[in-house]
């Protein structure tokens, strides 16, 4: 697995728009994030384009992810927003160019293909992480995690245990992304390689029976019989019909591992919330559940 270099100063970052349209304000106000952090903000040629929810056709955006994987100079991609488009966009991607120069991808949510894009076909790390659609309104944290990830590659969180979480140690590369994304990945050339992996796992505005169903089509597949760990991240407005589906996220969880001995962790601060902490993907990590705490760390 290719790890992509450091950012330092006056470093070329370039935004790229691969799924639903952009807002001029917020992108604004990311390039000036950017600048303050004394790098240098690029836009893809055609990140204003628009067609319908989508930030144009499928060939303009085919086209704006190919330059940035060739770019020569940048040194990282970032998505400006997820929403639904980027499976649309990875068929035919020549990784040339950037086998030679790999580069950052950086996101979530359905960023999650890019991710898995870039982990398996790559053979490059990238990083899961907040978006200029969401910089207005995340904390202070998750803005500091992304700089000092890219800045430095140093990631180290310590949270408070949830008293659900199933207690170890482990080590290994962390995979995975947005639950959905991940699940439509399976038995495509796209989907992650999960032996001894940790796998994270985050989604929002589903049904509590839709969870259900992707957590048994992940033991089906037989994926938690390969990991070595499990992080669950944000599951925000998870929806419930009239007669209600009857069990939490977390027993929807934990009904499906008790044949497993693996460590699992709830409320990791990561997903669709304002506090989304940046995390690598396709770079070993240190995973320590205990009594007390929680610690991800290189």
């Amino acid at each position: 697995m290719q790890i992509p270099p450091k950012l330092k100063a006056r470093d070329e970052v370039i935004i790229i728009a691969p799924a639903r349209k952009v807002d001029k304000k917020l992108l604004s106000f990311s390039l000036q994030l950017l600048q303050k952090w004394e790098l240098v903000p690029l836009l893809s040629n055609n990140v204003m384009a628009e067609i319908g929810i989508f930030s144009g056709s499928k060939k303009l955006r085919h086209q704006d992810f190919q330059d940035a994987l060739d770019h020569p100079s940048a040194k990282a991609i970032w998505c400006f927003r997820g929403g639904y488009g980027t499976t649309q966009i990875i068929e035919g991607i020549n990784p040339a160019s950037f086998l030679k120069n790999p580069k950052w991808i950086i996101g979530f949510s359905d960023i999650t293909n890019f991710h898995c894009f870039s982990n398996i076909i790559l053979h490059t790390a990238s990083l899961h992480a907040t978006m200029p659609i969401n910089i207005q309104s995340n904390t202070t944290s998750t803005l500091n995690s992304l700089k000092n990830f890219l800045m430095n590659r140093k990631i180290s969180y310590k949270i408070k245990s949830n008293k659900l979480n199933i207690l170890g140690e482990v080590e290994g590369s962390l995979i995975g992304g947005n639950l959905s994304v991940l699940c439509a990945t399976l038995g495509t050339n796209y989907q992650p390689e999960f032996e001894n992996k940790i796998l994270f796992i985050e989604d929002i505005d589903e049904y509590y029976y839709k969870i259900d169903r992707m957590i048994w089509q992940l033991k089906y597949a037989g994926v938690f019989h390969q990991i070595s760990g499990l992080i669950i991240g944000h599951f925000t407005n998870l929806k419930d019909n009239s007669i209600s589906f009857g069990m939490s996220l977390e027993e929807i969880i934990l009904e499906k591992l008790n044949e497993f001995n693996f460590p699992v962790i709830f409320d990791f601060p990561a997903g669709h919330e304002n506090e989304n902490l940046a995390i690598p993907f396709g770079m070993k990590l240190k995973l320590e559940a205990k009594d007390e705490y929680v610690k991800l760390y290189a």
